[in-house]
């Protein structure tokens, strides 16, 4: 997709993130596990396979905890009706554990696809998942809008927004469960 080997972000199902509102896109850090694309990894997800990063994640998105009833129901429709890619494309070319360095975060690849995906996708909000994703996060040719934060119990999370094409997208970030 975008003339990019191996990227195949994840799109819901059966239209259902076309019809959704509000238009929920996640930005992972970066794919763990490779060979498999930001597609298929949510595939995997959704056909029950454990994760311990995706289910902290899909614990705090969801407000359920992972034993309580309903949970891998709710699981599967979040993701049957979000979009998904790992914002650090660049970086899955990279050999198995190498370190995401603050330069390869700043790669103009991510600006451009991060932009591309807006342009497709057009999300209404937008979840950056990990503190150093926000810090690097850029869209090419486009300026950022701060906007309020958004209050989560005690804490105010940073929520910014951008325009691209005339659709604005909101952003916020949660801290990575990894980090």
């Amino acid at each position: 997709m975008f003339g990019i080997d191996g990227f195949e972000p994840w799109m819901g199902v059966d239209g259902k993130y076309q019809a959704s509102h509000p238009r929920v896109m996640v930005l992972g850090d970066t794919r763990l596990d490779a060979p498999l694309t930001d597609r298929e990894c949510i595939l995997r997800k959704i056909g029950g396979a454990p994760d311990l990063i995706f289910t902290n994640f899909e614990q705090a998105v969801l407000g359920l905890r992972q034993w309580e009833d309903g949970f891998r129901r709710q699981v599967r429709a979040f993701w049957e009706r979000t979009a998904f890619y790992n914002y650090n494309a660049a970086h899955a070319a990279a050999p198995a554990g190498a370190p995401l360095t603050a330069r390869r975060r700043a790669d103009p690849l991510h600006a451009r696809l991060l932009r591309d995906m807006l342009r497709h996708a057009t999300p209404t909000h937008v979840i950056v998942w990990g503190e150093a994703n926000w810090q690097a996060l850029a869209v090419a040719d486009a300026e950022w809008e701060a906007d309020r934060p958004i209050r989560c119990g005690e804490i105010d999370e940073p929520c910014r927004s951008i325009a691209v094409d005339g659709h604005r997208s909101c952003f916020t970030r949660v801290s990575h469960p990894s980090a």
